[in-house]
């Protein structure tokens, strides 16, 4: 996440207050100029990297099941990718306020990887429970290719906030907990990095108007470029919602109100298994799954969120190849009519298989659609380097792990 400098003077055209009630939608800020690109080399390169991609992550008390294990060796082949899971021993008070002061210490985290253990909605609600991970907000993916359903154009891809009870405040205008600053502009933050423009912000009516002024007021315009907010109560953003499921690229809903989101979501579109969750403080910190059972049970193996999941954890270490490759490997699977049991589709024509053969033939090479796969924003495009005019003379074989 990239630093800005603040701006205390809001632009000319920030739409104000009228007869004291905050305006529905706030424009987007105009965004300044690209850089223009650097001249290319003159003669190719001498030298060239071969990187041994090693993605090393976090795993909680309870490991991976054995048929999730089995089919994370099965696609970390498929990749040639090293992924390489570490115990994480839960942390005492006194050394994480330790590992927040060490520079050293904040590095040698890894983030956990767990899509086999489901957090539901249900447990933000009432100041969230005592279990839940440290983390300022959470973000959950929908997406999906459309093959199949009643969606528009280019299927559906949204991201779904949500602060943490324990970084909201309760706010003096409204007496209700609030979001705070911070967590706020980080929602907003990425939410803008992933290239969504479109963002509704869903609260209830008495913290709609203090939520509005909130936004026009922090002095922080920089947050809002290139979006367009939507501040809305929850019984008029659920409507929107049943009647096109993808208005928004990105939603930001309070703790309490994000079960009925969801539920909503799942139920329109017809995906109800659960979704790939990712735990933000201050950077990224983890990923489990996210489903509406409020059970504390291991999931059974769902091969699209331990792909997605494993694509999302690849995307926030730098490994946006490996990430493309997973995601487009699904899509082309799916476009092919084979579904899984937890993720089905209305088509006519499908094949229904287990989680273990769709990660088998997702890894096993199978012609899949010359349409190309809609990208996810989730994703960082990658970047495709120019071919070098004349062939290196010397190669340095590195590993390079992915934190």
């Amino acid at each position: 996440m990239e630093a800005r400098p603040e701006q205390p003077d809001l632009p000319a055209n920030s739409p104000q207050a009228v007869d004291g009630c905050a305006p529905d939608r706030m424009s987007a800020v105009p965004s300044g100029q690209g850089i223009s690109a650097r001249p290319r080399p003159a003669h190719g390169p001498m030298l060239s990297l071969v990187a041994g991609s090693v993605l090393t992550l976090g795993q909680t008390a309870q490991p991976a099941p054995g048929d999730w294990q089995h089919a994370l060796d099965h696609l970390a082949a498929w990749l040639d990718l090293d992924i390489r899971l570490i115990p994480v021993r839960p942390v005492s008070e006194l050394r994480r306020a330790a590992a927040w002061a060490s520079s050293i210490a904040s590095a040698a985290t890894v983030p956990v990887f767990a899509p086999w253990q489901a957090v539901s909605p249900v447990a933000l609600q009432g100041g969230g429970h005592a279990f839940l991970p440290r983390a300022s907000w959470v973000a959950s993916y929908l997406h999906d290719q459309g093959a199949g359903k009643k969606l528009k154009a280019g299927g559906l891809d949204v991201m779904l906030m949500s602060p943490l009870p324990a970084a909201c405040s309760v706010d003096d205008e409204c007496s209700a907990p609030m979001p705070r600053a911070d967590a706020m502009q980080a929602m907003l933050q990425a939410a803008r990095q992933e290239g969504r423009s479109r963002v509704a912000i869903i609260v209830d009516s008495r913290r709609r108007n203090p939520m509005v002024r909130r936004l026009l007021i922090t002095g922080r315009p920089a947050a809002r470029d290139d979006l367009q907010i939507e501040v809305l109560t929850i019984e008029d953003a659920l409507c929107h919602l049943v009647r096109h499921a993808g208005r928004w690229d990105a939603i930001v809903v309070l703790p309490d109100l994000r079960s009925l989101v969801f539920a909503m979501l799942a139920e329109t579109t017809g995906i109800r298994s659960p979704w790939p969750m990712l735990w933000h403080q201050r950077d990224f910190s983890g990923v489990s799954g996210e489903a509406l059972d409020e059970a504390d049970a291991v999931l059974p193996l769902n091969a699209p969120l331990l792909v997605q999941a494993l694509a999302l954890a690849a995307s926030q270490a730098g490994m946006r190849q490996a990430a493309h490759r997973l995601q487009q490997g699904a899509a082309r699977i799916w476009d092919c009519g084979i579904i899984t049991p937890g993720r089905g589709s209305v088509a006519p024509y499908v094949t229904e298989v287990s989680d273990q053969e769709f990660i088998a033939q997702m890894c096993g090479g199978i012609a899949g659609s010359p349409r190309k796969p809609a990208p996810w924003r989730a994703i960082a495009p990658v970047q495709t380097a120019a071919r070098p005019a004349a062939r290196p003379a010397l190669r340095l074989v590195s590993a390079i792990t992915g934190q």
